[in-house]
Protein backbone atom coordinates (compact mmCIF):
# COMPACT_ATOMS: atom_id res chain seq x y z
CA UNK A 1 0.00 0.00 0.00
CA UNK A 2 1.25 3.47 -0.82
CA UNK A 3 2.11 5.92 1.95
CA UNK A 4 3.64 9.34 2.40
CA UNK A 5 6.97 9.40 4.23
CA UNK A 6 7.68 12.79 5.78
CA UNK A 7 11.04 14.35 6.64
CA UNK A 8 9.61 15.69 9.91
CA UNK A 9 12.44 17.97 11.05
CA UNK A 10 12.56 19.57 7.62
CA UNK A 11 9.10 21.00 8.30
CA UNK A 12 9.17 21.23 12.10
CA UNK A 13 12.33 23.34 12.42
CA UNK A 14 11.03 26.18 10.17
CA UNK A 15 7.69 26.01 12.01
CA UNK A 16 9.49 26.40 15.35
CA UNK A 17 11.66 29.23 14.03
CA UNK A 18 8.54 31.06 12.87
CA UNK A 19 7.17 30.79 16.42
CA UNK A 20 10.26 32.19 18.15
CA UNK A 21 10.25 35.52 19.93
CA UNK A 22 12.73 37.53 21.99
CA UNK A 23 12.11 38.85 25.50
CA UNK A 24 14.03 40.77 28.14
CA UNK A 25 14.75 38.32 30.94
CA UNK A 26 16.17 41.09 33.07
CA UNK A 27 17.34 44.61 32.23
CA UNK A 28 19.81 44.30 29.35
CA UNK A 29 19.53 40.48 29.23
CA UNK A 30 17.57 39.26 26.20
CA UNK A 31 16.62 35.66 25.50
CA UNK A 32 14.86 33.67 22.78
CA UNK A 33 11.66 31.75 23.44
CA UNK A 34 9.38 29.62 21.32
CA UNK A 35 5.61 29.37 21.47
CA UNK A 36 5.16 25.66 20.95
CA UNK A 37 1.43 25.95 20.30
CA UNK A 38 2.16 28.28 17.37
CA UNK A 39 4.93 26.00 16.11
CA UNK A 40 2.53 23.04 16.19
CA UNK A 41 -0.07 25.05 14.28
CA UNK A 42 2.45 26.00 11.57
CA UNK A 43 3.63 22.39 11.37
CA UNK A 44 0.08 21.06 11.06
CA UNK A 45 -0.58 23.53 8.24
CA UNK A 46 2.39 22.05 6.36
CA UNK A 47 1.15 18.53 7.03
CA UNK A 48 -2.26 19.51 5.67
CA UNK A 49 -0.62 20.79 2.50
CA UNK A 50 1.26 17.52 2.09
CA UNK A 51 -1.77 15.34 2.80
CA UNK A 52 -3.85 17.31 0.31
CA UNK A 53 -1.96 15.46 -2.43
CA UNK A 54 -3.97 12.36 -1.50
CA UNK A 55 -5.84 12.45 1.84
CA UNK A 56 -6.47 8.69 1.64
CA UNK A 57 -2.79 7.81 1.99
CA UNK A 58 -1.41 6.92 5.43
CA UNK A 59 1.53 8.98 6.62
CA UNK A 60 4.76 8.13 8.39
CA UNK A 61 6.69 10.80 10.29
CA UNK A 62 10.44 10.12 10.12
CA UNK A 63 12.80 11.56 12.73
CA UNK A 64 16.59 11.72 13.00
CA UNK A 65 18.37 9.66 15.62
CA UNK A 66 20.55 11.32 18.23
CA UNK A 67 23.69 10.83 16.18
CA UNK A 68 24.43 10.39 12.48
CA UNK A 69 26.91 7.87 11.08
CA UNK A 70 28.45 10.73 9.07
CA UNK A 71 30.29 12.05 12.13
CA UNK A 72 32.39 8.88 12.01
CA UNK A 73 33.21 9.50 8.34
CA UNK A 74 33.91 13.23 8.52
CA UNK A 75 34.58 14.52 12.09
CA UNK A 76 33.85 18.12 11.05
CA UNK A 77 30.36 17.14 9.85
CA UNK A 78 27.90 19.88 10.96
CA UNK A 79 30.54 21.31 13.31
CA UNK A 80 29.60 24.77 12.03
CA UNK A 81 26.22 24.43 13.75
CA UNK A 82 27.54 24.17 17.29
CA UNK A 83 27.18 27.90 17.86
CA UNK A 84 23.70 28.12 16.35
CA UNK A 85 20.78 29.03 18.57
CA UNK A 86 18.85 25.82 19.24
CA UNK A 87 15.07 25.85 19.16
CA UNK A 88 13.99 26.47 22.77
CA UNK A 89 12.44 23.32 24.18
CA UNK A 90 13.20 21.29 21.04
CA UNK A 91 13.04 17.84 22.75
CA UNK A 92 9.67 18.72 24.24
CA UNK A 93 8.38 19.93 20.87
CA UNK A 94 9.47 16.70 19.18
CA UNK A 95 7.80 14.69 21.96
CA UNK A 96 4.58 16.66 21.44
CA UNK A 97 4.61 15.91 17.71
CA UNK A 98 5.16 12.21 18.40
CA UNK A 99 2.27 12.13 20.88
CA UNK A 100 0.05 13.83 18.31
CA UNK A 101 1.12 11.33 15.65
CA UNK A 102 0.35 8.33 17.85
CA UNK A 103 -3.04 9.73 18.87
CA UNK A 104 -3.81 10.38 15.18
CA UNK A 105 -2.88 6.85 14.13
CA UNK A 106 0.19 7.92 12.18
CA UNK A 107 3.37 5.87 12.09
CA UNK A 108 6.49 7.29 13.74
CA UNK A 109 9.93 6.03 12.69
CA UNK A 110 13.43 6.72 13.95
CA UNK A 111 16.27 4.58 12.57
CA UNK A 112 19.35 4.51 14.76
CA UNK A 113 22.55 6.18 13.51
CA UNK A 114 20.89 7.94 10.58
CA UNK A 115 19.01 11.15 9.85
CA UNK A 116 15.37 11.57 8.90
CA UNK A 117 16.08 11.90 5.17
CA UNK A 118 18.06 8.65 5.28
CA UNK A 119 15.05 6.97 6.88
CA UNK A 120 12.88 8.17 3.99
CA UNK A 121 15.38 6.85 1.47
CA UNK A 122 15.68 3.46 3.18
CA UNK A 123 11.96 2.92 3.69
CA UNK A 124 10.59 4.26 0.40
CA UNK A 125 9.09 1.54 -1.75
CA UNK A 126 8.19 2.00 -5.44
CA UNK A 127 4.65 3.10 -4.55
CA UNK A 128 5.59 5.43 -1.68
CA UNK A 129 5.95 9.20 -1.75
CA UNK A 130 8.75 11.15 -0.03
CA UNK A 131 7.86 14.59 1.30
CA UNK A 132 10.78 16.92 2.00
CA UNK A 133 12.04 20.42 1.29
CA UNK A 134 15.66 19.22 1.25
CA UNK A 135 17.09 19.03 -2.28
CA UNK A 136 19.55 16.37 -1.08
CA UNK A 137 16.71 13.87 -1.06
CA UNK A 138 16.57 14.11 -4.85
CA UNK A 139 19.67 11.91 -4.82
CA UNK A 140 17.23 9.08 -4.03
CA UNK A 141 15.21 7.60 -6.91
CA UNK A 142 11.46 7.59 -6.42
CA UNK A 143 8.38 9.76 -6.06
CA UNK A 144 8.97 13.09 -4.33
CA UNK A 145 6.42 15.59 -3.05
CA UNK A 146 8.00 19.03 -3.14
CA UNK A 147 6.07 22.24 -2.55
CA UNK A 148 2.83 20.67 -3.66
CA UNK A 149 4.27 19.14 -6.81
CA UNK A 150 5.07 15.52 -7.66
CA UNK A 151 8.59 14.93 -8.93
CA UNK A 152 9.47 11.48 -10.29
CA UNK A 153 13.21 11.01 -9.94
CA UNK A 154 14.70 8.22 -12.03
CA UNK A 155 17.86 6.38 -11.00
CA UNK A 156 20.02 8.05 -13.66
CA UNK A 157 19.07 11.56 -12.57
CA UNK A 158 19.30 10.60 -8.88
CA UNK A 159 22.84 9.28 -9.45
CA UNK A 160 23.75 12.49 -11.27
CA UNK A 161 22.46 14.53 -8.31
CA UNK A 162 24.41 12.33 -5.91
CA UNK A 163 27.69 12.68 -7.80
CA UNK A 164 27.13 16.42 -8.10
CA UNK A 165 26.61 16.67 -4.34
CA UNK A 166 29.77 14.67 -3.68
CA UNK A 167 31.77 17.10 -5.83
CA UNK A 168 30.19 20.28 -4.49
CA UNK A 169 29.99 19.31 -0.84
CA UNK A 170 27.53 21.02 1.48
CA UNK A 171 28.34 24.21 3.40
CA UNK A 172 25.37 23.80 5.69
CA UNK A 173 26.48 20.25 6.66
CA UNK A 174 30.15 21.33 6.63
CA UNK A 175 31.78 18.83 4.30
CA UNK A 176 33.75 20.57 1.55
CA UNK A 177 33.56 18.37 -1.56
CA UNK A 178 36.15 18.74 -4.31
CA UNK A 179 38.57 21.65 -4.24
CA UNK A 180 37.67 24.38 -6.72
CA UNK A 181 34.37 22.89 -7.85
CA UNK A 182 31.04 24.64 -7.28
CA UNK A 183 27.59 23.56 -8.36
CA UNK A 184 27.69 25.04 -11.86
CA UNK A 185 31.13 23.60 -12.60
CA UNK A 186 30.14 20.19 -11.26
CA UNK A 187 27.02 20.14 -13.41
CA UNK A 188 29.03 21.19 -16.46
CA UNK A 189 31.65 18.49 -15.84
CA UNK A 190 29.09 15.73 -15.40
CA UNK A 191 27.06 16.90 -18.40
CA UNK A 192 29.91 15.69 -20.59
CA UNK A 193 29.07 12.09 -19.72
CA UNK A 194 26.29 9.98 -21.16
CA UNK A 195 24.24 8.13 -18.52
CA UNK A 196 26.10 4.85 -19.05
CA UNK A 197 29.44 6.69 -18.71
CA UNK A 198 28.55 8.52 -15.50
CA UNK A 199 30.41 6.35 -13.00
CA UNK A 200 32.38 6.86 -9.83
CA UNK A 201 35.56 6.78 -11.92
CA UNK A 202 34.53 10.00 -13.68
CA UNK A 203 33.86 11.71 -10.35
CA UNK A 204 37.02 10.40 -8.72
CA UNK A 205 39.05 11.80 -11.62
CA UNK A 206 37.95 15.32 -10.60
CA UNK A 207 39.20 14.80 -7.05
CA UNK A 208 42.51 13.35 -8.21
CA UNK A 209 43.07 16.27 -10.60
CA UNK A 210 42.53 18.60 -7.64
CA UNK A 211 45.26 16.77 -5.73
CA UNK A 212 42.85 15.04 -3.35
CA UNK A 213 43.20 11.37 -2.49
CA UNK A 214 40.70 8.62 -3.25
CA UNK A 215 40.09 8.10 0.49
CA UNK A 216 39.11 11.75 0.83
CA UNK A 217 36.84 11.55 -2.22
CA UNK A 218 35.08 8.47 -0.84
CA UNK A 219 34.46 10.25 2.49
CA UNK A 220 32.82 13.14 0.64
CA UNK A 221 30.63 10.77 -1.34
CA UNK A 222 29.55 8.90 1.79
CA UNK A 223 28.60 12.20 3.46
CA UNK A 224 26.59 13.13 0.37
CA UNK A 225 24.89 9.75 0.06
CA UNK A 226 21.31 9.75 1.31
CA UNK A 227 20.68 6.09 2.01
CA UNK A 228 18.55 4.10 -0.41
CA UNK A 229 16.56 0.86 0.04
CA UNK A 230 18.92 -1.95 1.01
CA UNK A 231 21.58 0.38 2.42
CA UNK A 232 20.61 -0.09 6.07
CA UNK A 233 21.11 -3.17 8.26
CA UNK A 234 18.05 -3.38 10.50
CA UNK A 235 19.61 -6.10 12.68
CA UNK A 236 22.72 -4.12 13.61
CA UNK A 237 20.94 -0.74 13.21
CA UNK A 238 23.78 0.61 11.11
CA UNK A 239 24.01 1.90 7.53
CA UNK A 240 25.70 -0.07 4.81
CA UNK A 241 28.25 2.51 3.65
CA UNK A 242 28.17 3.32 -0.02
CA UNK A 243 30.95 1.58 -1.95
CA UNK A 244 31.68 2.23 -5.66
Amino acid sequence: MSRILIDTEGFLVPAAKAAEYSYEWEPGNWRIGCRHDEAMAYFMDKLADIRAFDPSLPITLCFSSARSFRYGIWPEYKSNRKSEQKVPGWPELVAAVKRLAISSGWDVVTLENVEADDALGVLAGPDDFMASVDKDLLTVPGKHLRNGELVIQGKTEADRCFFTQALVGDRSDHYPGCLGIGEKKAEALLANYEPEQLTWGAVLCCFLKAGQAEEYALAQARCARILRPGEYDFETQTPRLWTP
